[in-house]
């Protein structure tokens, strides 16, 4: 599902308008109609309803929906700023509820309460608002925040931009937010998301054609966007999936490059091997007896002594992921670094194999490789800070998979996969169990086992976030977010694929 900044939205409603020939009118009948059955299946009490109302479309909305509600027996009292600078569809609907059974406040310099009403409805600012809320609005805000039962934004929470995942200053803090045609950015990226509450999508007769046309290449992922994972061939063979790599750990850090391969193995790779420094792979073989083991060097990291030995095994090896638990020793780096640029499989580069990396191993990647940094490993890789990269994100993971030609995954509760021709995917299926040392481990061994399975880095970046996420769900279902490890996650993901599958 393509995801639209404001501007986008605003050209896909003027090419509906003006090139298909749908009026304006009835596209805001539309959203109306979307937000009144939305209210209609929400199981909470729905007698009284307020509608804080703009001058704007928003406020068109809002008019339309009350006119509704109330032939629906709602007793329904619409809070108006500022009407008299109602204009075009805003004002015709605004003339038209005139003539119906509700109560209409003009608001002045006093914000009301709204603690007497089930739900308030929020139509004050759409999605092309910019800038910080002030005065009387603020005040108005303030008021529906605290005072409301249950809120309900139309399009989306008034104070947030349309185009942009950051807060800036007060904003409506909704338990529901019904918005049109395309989710928006701030409906699906944090902090703005935080906003939002539930997000529904209603159709209001946009054509799909006209999304296309104005699309930027930014797309929620969901199911249905996920690439097509076939049942296995009944003459398959271990072969046929590939020989996937993981090389990783280092004292106090094995479990990692084991967590990584059991993952790689469950997305189904045919073959997986742990690299591993010599004095771990006693504990290697132990974490998991379907994984085979290739030890390096005599010592528990890696050096750059046994860099030629790793080259030359990862020969005609399917796909390498390299960093879970590596370590961050100088000598450790010059093995990662050599076999990156000596060896030519497709690499996945997580953690601490992201400390090590420089712009010479990094160009020697173009073409063949995906980087898993989060937020904070990202900032060091970029030379910025963790602020700076939280409040550009979108764009910084753009302009740094197109610059260097590899699909960048940047983790976070809203993870971005960019890949170098532009396209840009977020991915929301995860919750808070993934918070927890593990799962970027775990993340790893996902894509990498796609990769190995013949998935483009691009299809097996998408495929291996959402089904993580997916399966911290299922792996907290019946207990606390809090308690669930990442080997919890890691036996969810069989019944996930087995989903997709189907």
């Amino acid at each position: 599902m393509e995801i639209l900044s404001s501007s986008s939205m605003a050209e896909a409603d003027r090419l509906t308008i003006q090139e298909t020939g749908i009026p304006s009118a009835v596209l805001m009948e539309n959203a109306a109609a979307g937000v009144f059955d939305y209210i209609s299946s929400l199981e909470i009490p729905k007698d009284r309803i307020a509608i804080a109302a703009g001058s704007g479309n928003n406020g068109g909305d809002g008019f339309a929906l009350a006119r509704r509600l109330a032939n629906a027996g709602c007793i329904v009292d619409v809070f108006v700023c500022q009407p008299e600078k109602l204009k075009g569809d805003a004002k015709l609907n605004y003339d038209i509820l005139l003539k119906f059974p509700v109560s209409i406040i003009e608001l002045d310099d006093e914000a009301p309460l709204f603690d007497s009403y089930d739900i308030t409805v929020d139509a004050l600012f759409g999605t092309g608002f910019k800038g910080e809320i002030t005065g009387f609005y603020a005040a108005l805000i303030e008021s529906v925040n605290e005072t409301s039962n249950f809120v309900i934004s139309i399009d989306i929470p008034s104070g947030l931009s349309g185009s942009s995942h950051n807060v800036s200053g007060i904003c409506v803090d909704a338990d529901a937010t019904v918005t049109f045609c395309r989710p928006k950015i701030p409906h699906c990226m944090y902090p703005a998301k935080k906003f939002c509450g539930e997000v529904a999508v209603v159709d209001i007769s946009i054509p799909d054609f006209n999304v296309e046309a104005v699309s930027e290449g930014l797309y929620l992922v969901t199911e249905d966007l996920l690439p097509r994972l076939a049942k296995r061939e009944p003459d398959s063979h271990k072969g046929t999936y590939g020989h996937a790599v993981i090389a990783g750990g280092s004292a106090g850090k094995t479990g990692a490059a084991v967590m990584a391969s059991i993952s790689c193995s469950a997305a189904g790779a045919g073959l997986v091997t742990c690299m591993i420094p010599t004095s771990l792979n006693y504990t290697a073989e132990l974490g998991a007896l379907e994984i085979m083991s290739f030890p390096v060097g005599i010592e528990d990291h890696f050096k750059a002594e046994g860099a030629e030995e790793a080259v030359d095994f990862l020969e005609g090896k399917s796909a390498l992921g390299i960093g879970p638990g590596i370590g961050r020793k100088e000598e450790t780096g010059t093995f990662i670094r050599e076999i990156l640029s000596k060896s030519t499989v497709t690499a996945i580069v997580d953690a601490d194999g992201l400390y090590h990396l420089d712009k010479e191993t990094l160009e020697t990647l173009r073409g063949r490789a995906v980087l898993t940094p989060h937020i904070g490993e990202f900032a060091r890789m970029t030379g910025l800070s963790a602020d700076e990269v939280q409040a550009d994100r979108l764009n910084l993971a753009r302009t740094f998979a197109a610059q260097y030609g590899v699909v960048l995954v940047l983790k976070s509760a809203d993870t971005i996969t960019a890949t170098p021709e532009g396209i840009t995917f977020i991915n929301t299926s995860g919750s808070p169990a993934l918070a927890k040392g593990g799962s970027g481990d775990c993340l790893t061994g996902l894509i990498t086992g796609f990769i190995s399975q013949g998935y483009e880095p691009a299809e097996a970046a998408v495929l291996g976030c959402y089904i993580l996420g997916a399966a911290s769900r299922r792996a907290a279902e019946g207990k606390s977010e809090r308690s669930v490890m990442t080997t919890d996650v890691i036996s969810r993901i069989g019944a996930v694929i087995s989903e997709l599958e189907d």
